[in-house]
């Protein structure tokens, strides 16, 4: 939940402060040294099972792609453990509601499977991004591409309006690319980026605690708190 501050109370440290993101706004990442952020989602493809017609032509496609950039980008793989405990939760209501007893079986037989499968080995996801960054003022290749998580240090500050037609343009550029490799792509929105900082930042506790959306996430301290508790007036759980 999101505690809101009282009358008189001090405000505590906050692993927030020791971010590097200032704020998430129109799809856009702010950081605290005024660079910004914006995050493309990548399909996959199996280029193993292509044929080497296929194989050549992705490739230089790929190559193609890279070499149209004049600005430097960041492609980044996670991999977490995937949740099927809704899958499966679903899967256990369609066998006690099936009236075939038939497809019953086979429905209580894919169930076992499934929990069997899961008892002995994790199903990862993968998931592909591209992060386009724009500095201010400027970056010197020659020292290294940034994280996708900023860096620290005083810049340039950033006319953020100006600084999101820019990266609006490196974005078309980047899906146009990709697309020609035979990938889809999206750049991620408000919700999405909080989605997704919000994971990679508290894997365990996103498992079973969800952001409800911005405009829940206006106070300085985030805390948790368990899943059977209520919400109390003036705080919102996640």
């Amino acid at each position: 939940m999101f505690e809101k501050k009282k009358p008189g109370q001090k405000i505590e440290a906050s692993t927030q402060a020791y971010l590097p993101i200032s704020e998430i706004k129109e799809g856009i990442v702010v950081m605290k040294d005024t660079s910004l952020r914006s995050v493309v989602i990548v399909s996959s493809l199996n280029f193993a099972l292509k044929s080497d017609q296929e194989k050549d032509a992705i490739i230089v496609s790929f190559q193609d792609f890279l070499n149209s950039l004049d600005f430097p980008v960041q492609i980044l793989a996670t991999s977490r453990k995937l949740n099927l405990d809704n899958y499966l939760g679903g899967v256990s209501k369609l066998s006690e509601s099936q009236k075939n007893p038939l497809l019953k079986i086979q429905t209580e037989e894919y169930l076992s499977f499934l929990n069997e499968l899961l008892t002995y080995s994790n199903i990862m996801e993968k998931r592909f991004f591209v992060v386009v960054p724009y500095y201010p003022g400027g970056i010197d290749i020659s020292k290294g591409i940034k994280n996708p998580f900023g860096k620290k240090g005083a810049a340039p500050q950033t006319n953020f309006e100006e600084g999101r037609r820019l990266i609006s343009e490196r974005i078309e550029s980047v899906i146009a690319g990709l697309s020609s490799v035979g990938l889809r792509c999206v750049a991620l929105g408000t919700e999405d980026l909080l989605e997704l900082y919000y994971t990679i930042y508290n894997p365990d506790t996103a498992k079973s605690e969800k952001i409800k959306g911005a405009k829940d996430i206006d106070v300085p301290i985030v805390t948790g708190t368990p899943t059977n508790m209520q919400e109390e007036p003036g705080e919102a759980k996640i």
